[in-house]
């Protein structure tokens, strides 16, 4: 056996002892006191599992659309992420174009005419 056991043991033979010691009436009362102890104690272990198995509920409930909601958010957030990627991409790539548009030396009329615009559009898809 344990220790605490033994212990535990030895300080109930007192307590027996002394209680045969004792007169009748406090002997009733200390037994309604320790009942009444006892219905509480187990008042309170009840109402905390109540307690614990509706916050669990509640959490069962929530989670399956919690986890929908994660993702459906991150899924937003690489959808936006994409979308501002490839206007960043497609600015480049104007600046590149018209970099070497100015840098040209072209007369005003080149850049009027609809064939180089055709030719423009074509080279910008290379």
């Amino acid at each position: 056996m344990r220790e605490d056991a033994v212990l535990g043991l030895h300080i109930r033979k007192i307590l027996d002892e002394g209680c045969e010691q004792l007169d009748g009436q406090i002997v009733v009362r200390l037994q309604q006191a320790r009942g009444q102890a006892i219905a509480a104690q187990r008042l309170s272990v009840v109402s905390h599992l109540g307690l614990v198995s509706i916050g669990s509920l509640q959490i069962g409930r929530v989670l399956p659309y919690l986890r929908t909601g994660v993702a459906l958010g991150v899924l937003m957030i690489g959808m936006i992420g994409s979308y501002y990627w490839n206007a960043y991409q497609e600015a480049a790539d104007n600046e590149e174009i018209d970099s070497a548009l100015l840098s040209a030396d072209l007369p005003v009329a080149a850049y009027t005419d609809q064939g180089f615009h055709a030719w423009l559009n074509h080279s910008s898809q290379e």
